[in-house]
């Protein structure tokens, strides 16, 4: 180091000269002290590591005899472990080996092929001290890159045997276990027992657990990344949380006094989903027993019931929620093959939203339950199981639902009951039924009902409805028949399977209702056979107007049925399943109506009986009074489709008006005879076949049948052929209004003909004997007999016989009445081509 010389004076007033050290930095003697001892210290460490590691490497085979004797004393089978090397760095400052290929064969892996243990690396952590003392103390182990597989057979066979160890003198005192770090990478580790049909695979990304050994017992922490392949309980239900990614960093303590394993409530991440979970696994009692509490708060619906079996996931694969849940668990029971534990679910949620099939509900809140042991004295399963939802509110589709308590009974034959609350417009109705069914214009309804059925869609339960609906100043449109009711009243009484409508009050046009009916066994129907179900109504009125309802005596439009159709996945399945009901149900009318108005027929005192279904409209022992008389009919509609829809009728009428009475009936669709040339009391017995346009109007030409007739005190007035007869003969009596005491025969309708048989007019003009066919409007071909005498010269004749002959005598001219193939009707002198018989 160099140093300068420097010239001070002095006391005396002289001057000295001293030498001058550079300043550097001062290090107290202490740290000086501290760090040669450190280093001499880490030197010694670094030479003794030196030196064990070449003990290690000369003691080679000796340390892996050593630690195959270890491991063995735990085990009872073929270890092998082909080779070992040192790893000083990777364990440094402890002693550290690498085993390869480590295997553990039972003594039938030749006929089983499942090697309990087989792993490429072991890597093994021992105690250096113990080195020197000639012992190996192992305090780590790793497995990386391999498979653990434990087996049992059907026939009771395990490789588990070899974790029996061998048996040892009973003066040897049990050696205390010094392992206090396990480590796992990438290992498959496989459990199954086939009698007990278990069967679990995890992919062991990374797992390490440090032992912390104490007196009463020890704790590990255990941190863990595990790829869950199966973990199946039952392999007839399928496997928990399958294919899901478990990561935790949890601690598992045990109580060697109490023989009590215990894992305190800390959160497991399934997929990053955080579930917290305790456990208590008590071993002091023979079978064990145990404590689980599970807690899944903010969980997705959807990964919920990905954690569970699939056949419990598959019953609710329909449905979803768009918020988490909070789900908790609590599961005890005991550790033995076929014991089903107690399981005790809650959960809750709030302001959700609940998708499922064609269904979605918003505003969802309620409080949920699930119980597997409803009877304590009857087990643990599905039968004695419950599933309760407390507090339940929604919105469907803007209208309000709400029930206190919603429960599932006996899973095995599930059975859900519960009371269900709404109050709402009517008008909300419309688009979750459909506005293509019914269009609500105004109202209000009440539901109050209580249910107990089916929960799914398979089951065989029947269930029941109790409570009531009601419709307070109601209005709406029924779509499919276009017919529009302005005033509805109604309350449905739900009784059970069967559902009476009560008070119900209509008006639709100038048509007032009020009805009664029932739906006798509706519930056990209207999914499994609506073409079973029945409506009864009795149906009283001052006055219905058929015109306003002329739709519904047409089939619906096909066009219009299929866009119904179309429409019907949109809805809930109840809802869809009502126009498939209004469609295939039938229908039974009880009418007492004052007045009935169709066209240009009227009624009074209408008592009838009608039948609707999807085929066919019929009506028996319609009675009436109508065009002065009274009307006994029966009949019906078959509907074809197309406009090719069939009527028969069958009419007893009786001292009616027989103007009014063609005048009701539009001239029963025939222009020949109408009403205006009719006067007289009538009365006949009709039976007609015929065909009817969509508009419910008789097709021309269509009918065929027989009109017996019998007209008293009668008249034809301007009918044109006798008119046109007047034009040549008789031109001074009056062909205009003929008058006749009594005309009766039977006249047989043939589509666009009528059929007259042989008979005798005999007029206040002349008598007529004739017979033929009227053609509507061609194929007219009347033959007529008129004889030329005068009527008026018989009319104090009482003698019948002499009558006839009077009749028949003088001058009697041959008339033949036929069209000229325009539809015209002209009168031709002879007797035509088929000459009538004369008697």
């Amino acid at each position: 180091m160099s140093q300068f010389t420097r010239r001070l004076p002095t006391f005396s007033g002289q001057y000295c000269l001293y030498s001058v050290k550079p300043n550097r930095p001062y290090m107290p003697r202490w740290i000086r002290i501290s760090l040669i001892s450190a280093g001499s210290l880490l030197a010694l460490v670094i030479v003794l590591w030196l030196i064990l590691a070449l003990v290690m490497r000369s003691r080679k085979q000796a340390i892996l005899s050593e630690i195959t004797q270890q491991l063995s004393e735990t085990i009872d089978g073929d270890l092998v472990i082909r080779d070992m090397e040192p790893s000083l760095l990777r364990g440094f400052p402890n002693i550290s080996v690498t085993l390869k290929d480590v295997t553990l064969k039972d003594s039938l892996f030749n006929r089983h092929g499942h090697t309990l243990l087989d792993v490429r690396e072991v890597f093994v952590k021992v105690n250096p001290f113990a080195i020197l003392r000639n012992q190996v103390d192992i305090r780590q182990i790793t497995l990386e890159n391999g498979a653990i597989y434990l087996y049992t057979d059907s026939t009771g066979y395990s490789n588990t045997y070899l974790f029996k160890g061998k048996k040892k003198s009973p003066s040897a005192k049990p050696k205390e276990p010094t392992i206090r770090d396990i480590r796992m990478r990438n290992i498959l580790f496989t459990f199954e027992n086939q009698p007990k049909f278990k069967l679990y695979r995890l992919d062991i990304r990374s797992l390490r657990g440090d032992m912390d050994y104490k007196n009463g017992g020890w704790v590990c922490r255990v941190r863990k990344e595990i790829k869950i392949l199966d973990l199946t309980f039952n392999t007839s239900k399928g496997s928990y949380a399958k294919d899901k990614t478990l990561t935790a960093d949890v601690k598992v303590s045990w109580d060697k006094v109490k023989k009590i394993l215990n894992i305190a409530e800390q959160p497991f991440r399934f997929d990053g989903q955080p579930v917290k979970i305790a456990a208590e696994f008590n071993l002091s009692t023979r079978p064990a027993h145990f404590n689980l509490h599970i807690a899944a708060e903010s969980i997705p619906f959807r990964m919920a019931t990905s954690l569970v079996t699939p056949n419990i996931s598959s019953k609710l694969d329909s449905l979803d929620f768009e918020k988490p849940l909070n789900v908790y668990a609590d599961v005890r029971g005991r550790m033995q093959f076929r014991d089903t534990p107690y399981v005790r679910v809650t959960w809750n949620t709030d302001n959700n939203v609940m998708t499922g099939k064609n269904i979605s509900l918003e505003r969802v809140g309620f409080k949920g339950a699930f119980l597997n042991e409803v009877n304590p004295n009857m087990g643990h399963n599905s039968a004695n199981s419950r599933l309760s939802i407390y507090d339940f509110r929604a919105e469907f589709d803007s209208i309000p639902v709400s029930a206190d308590t919603i429960r599932v009974l006996n899973l095995q034959q599930p059975v859900l009951t519960g009371r269900f609350k709404s109050q709402f417009p009517l008008t909300r109705l419309t688009h979750p039924i459909g506005a293509h069914l019914f269009n609500f214009t105004k109202g209000t309804a009440l539901v109050d009902l209580e249910y107990a059925g089916g929960w799914d869609p398979k089951d065989t339960v029947a269930g029941y409805i109790k409570g009531v609906v009601q419709i307070k100043d109601g209005g709406f449109v029924y779509v499919p028949r276009n017919q529009t009711v302005q005033e509805c009243q109604a309350t449905l009484d739900f009784t059970g399977a069967d559902l009476y409508f009560r008070n119900v009050r209509l008006r639709s046009g100038s048509s007032t209702m009020q009805l009664e009916g029932s739906i006798k066994n509706m519930l056990n129907f209207y999914f499994a056979a609506p073409e079973k179900i029945q409506m009864d109504w009795t149906l009283n009125s001052p006055l219905v107007n058929l015109n306003e309802f002329q739709r519904f005596f047409v089939k619906r439009d096909r066009k219009q049925a299929a866009a119904s159709r179309n429409q019907r996945h949109k809805a809930s399945r109840v809802l869809r399943q009502l126009e498939v009901v209004l469609e295939e149900c039938s229908v039974n009318i009880q009418l007492a109506v004052n007045k009935i108005r169709y066209r240009q027929f009227a009624a009074d005192n209408v008592r009838a009986g009608l039948h609707l279904s999807k085929e066919q409209v019929r009506v028996f022992e319609v009675a009436l009074q109508t065009a002065g008389g009274s009307m006994v009919v029966n009949g019906h509609i078959d509907h074809a489709g197309n406009g090719n829809d069939k009527f028969r009728m069958d009419a007893r009428i009786r001292q009616v008006q027989v103007d009014q009475l063609f005048r009701s009936f539009e001239n029963f669709g025939q222009d020949g005879i109408e009403a205006k040339n009719l006067k007289g009391t009538f009365s006949a017995t009709a039976n007609i076949t015929g065909g009817m346009r969509e508009d419910a109007t008789v097709k021309p030409h269509s009918m065929f049948g027989s009109v017996t007739f019998d007209l008293n005190k009668g008249a034809l007035v301007h009918f044109e052929p006798l008119e046109n007869l007047g034009r040549f003969v008789f031109r001074k009596r009056d062909m205009s209004n003929i008058t006749f005491e009594r005309i009766h025969n039977t006249l047989d309708i043939r589509g666009n003909k009528i059929i007259i048989r042989p008979m005798l007019i005999a007029s206040s003009v002349l008598n007529i004997q004739l017979e033929g066919v009227y053609g509507m409007p061609r194929g007219t071909d009347i033959k007529m007999q008129v004889p030329l005498r005068n009527p008026k010269k018989d009319e104090l004749v009482t003698d019948a016989d002499e009558l006839r002959k009077r009749r028949k005598s003088g001058i009697v001219i041959n008339l033949n009445a036929v069209d000229d193939g325009s539809g015209k009707v002209k009168l031709k002198l002879g007797k035509g081509k088929d000459e009538p018989t004369n008697e």
